[in-house]
């Protein structure tokens, strides 16, 4: 059994390309300065533009990245983090969306004040 780190961004606006490059190069920073040893999976970010017809207008990205099941505790978490930093970054990069992110049934919340997704408990 895998668990996936999910993730959606919405908003009224459609994504420009520079804002779309700029959340690949994001992605793909993270998946080569990956702290953890070999990458399970990178950071993944779906086409839209190729698989639109099963989006609502208002998607602006979305994606998921399958977490390693042979680690635990810490380490586990550590991965986790890591994953939540990146999407920290978008934010920044995708102005005025509402975000969707959820650890198979955990789900986290944007905090404007600490800057970062934290859990939904």
């Amino acid at each position: 059994m895998s668990v996936s780190l999910y993730y959606t961004a919405k908003r009224e606006q459609p994504i420009i390309l520079q804002e779309q490059n700029r959340c690949n190069e994001i992605a793909d920073r993270y998946d080569q300065q990956y702290p953890f040893g070999d990458l399970y999976e990178g950071f993944c970010i779906y086409n839209l533009e190729k698989d639109r017809k099963g989006y609502e207008d208002d998607v602006i990205l979305d994606g998921s990245t399958k977490l390693p099941t042979d680690v635990e505790g810490e380490l586990y978490l550590k991965i986790v983090d890591w994953w939540l930093k990146c999407l920290e970054e978008l934010v920044d990069v995708l102005p005025g969306a509402e975000w969707d992110v959820h650890l198979d049934d955990m789900d986290f919340e944007w905090s404007e004040e600490e800057h970062s997704f934290i859990p939904n408990i």
